[in-house]
């Protein structure tokens, strides 16, 4: 009968649906929407947690942002409280780069804060959490980073925010962008750190009593 089918099928439906929520929801270590290399102990002392979502659901691990087209969303959270509103980043593949270069080639395509958390470094501190844990992890890679740039502020400048970051610019493009080279990824990852760990200390302080 045809009703029973269409039941059948519904379930079906659901039931698929369902496998797949939840197989986006686990990652290495079984904790939902947890990366240990997104998160140390530092932040986390100051109740600072980056979630982690990738968005090949067959393959929920940071593996998968390795492999072209691959893509992650991270989302910032303080005290538990979510204040990031879109930030995430693609492997785009040589086709797509800036400079055809790279072994590697990443690009942000959205980067938000909520309008109450805005000029208070969380982008700046996303962007650098996310270069640093993919340089960390190819090495011997060279590997571009491009961002179109979205600022929502009011500011003459618009690539000043992250130009210290993404140091070469493209304003007919509206696009940033920097190749890091394998042959100065410690110096790089110093300069990287020394940033970050300048910004995580602002951001506490920025964020306290927000």
């Amino acid at each position: 009968m045809a009703w029973v089918e269409y039941l059948i099928d519904s379930l079906k439906r659901i039931f698929l649906k369902k496998s797949i929520s939840d197989f986006e929801n686990e990652t290495e270590n079984g904790e939902e929407g947890y990366d240990s290399r997104f998160n140390d102990s530092t932040s986390e002392e100051r109740g600072i947690n980056i979630k982690t979502y990738y968005e090949n659901w067959e393959n929920q691990t940071f593996e998968s942002l390795l492999q072209e087209h691959g893509c992650v969303e991270l989302k910032f959270l303080i005290n538990n409280n979510e204040i990031s509103e879109s930030f995430s980043f693609c492997n785009i593949g040589i086709n797509y780069s800036i400079t055809k270069t790279a072994d590697f080639n990443f690009r942000y395509r959205s980067i938000s804060v909520l309008p109450k958390y805005r000029e208070r470094g969380v982008c700046s501190y996303l962007l650098l959490k996310s270069i640093i844990v993919v340089l960390e992890t190819l090495e011997n890679k060279n590997v571009e980073f491009s961002l179109v740039n979205t600022v929502k502020i009011e500011i003459e400048d618009r690539f000043s925010i992250y130009d210290s970051i993404l140091t070469e610019k493209m304003p007919n493009k509206n696009m940033q962008y920097r190749v890091f080279l394998s042959e100065n990824r410690d110096t790089d990852l110093a300069q990287l750190r020394e940033m970050y760990n300048s910004k995580l200390e602002k951001i506490t302080a920025n964020l306290k009593f927000a």
